[in-house]
């Protein structure tokens, strides 16, 4: 199963693609997928990444691909600016997305839902089958891919976060149902 089988087994049918420019140079677009992971939401995620091996901190290398859900529609704009962000960056550094890492939110992104930022985990959301793609060697793909999710936080959860550290924090949301698709949230803390 290549890359592309993957999403799809975990996202459902492709609704959508757009390519920017700047991205086509790097040979990445970003996918849409509606319900996923649940009724009534979008997920938007890029392809094309994973051909880009991202290096760690401690020298190891992956390939990730990044990803975000939420359940305004009305958002679109947001969410592929994020993560058309977060993969310039990841282009520009070579570093790759850590879990548990927190990225200050541009002042242009969601700026009407006062988040600070976003945070970087696995898709709990999805069945666990979707946290490591195991690459497809007929496509030569890599060994194994990431898909990386960015969760939007506050303020006081990013605090949270700092003081108590990932697996504290890690404990609240991974109790949450779909509450952190929902851009209108409240803070969790």
């Amino acid at each position: 199963m290549n890359y592309i089988e993957h999403l799809e087994k975990h996202c459902g049918e492709i609704k959508g693609s757009l390519e920017l420019e700047d991205m086509m140079e790097e040979n990445i677009q970003f996918l849409k997928f509606e319900n996923a992971p649940i009724d009534n939401t979008y997920t938007a995620t890029t392809l094309g990444l994973l051909w880009r091996p991202l290096q760690f901190e401690e020298e190891r290398f992956y390939h990730q691909e990044l990803m975000m859900s939420v359940k305004q529609p009305e958002a679109e704009e947001d969410v592929i600016e994020l993560l058309w962000r977060l993969t310039t960056h990841a282009l520009e550094t070579g570093q790759a997305f850590d879990l548990g890492e927190f990225y200050s939110m541009p002042e242009t992104v969601f700026g009407q839902y006062g988040f600070a930022g976003v945070y970087v985990t696995a898709p709990f959301y999805f069945d666990e089958s979707f946290f490591i793609h195991h690459g497809d060697a007929s496509f030569d793909e890599p060994e194994h891919v990431l898909p990386v999710w960015f969760v939007p936080i506050f303020e006081s959860e990013a605090d949270y976060l700092e003081q108590q550290g990932m697996d504290a924090f890690d404990e609240i949301i991974d109790a949450t149902e779909d509450e952190l698709l929902d851009l209108t949230r409240q803070p969790l803390i």
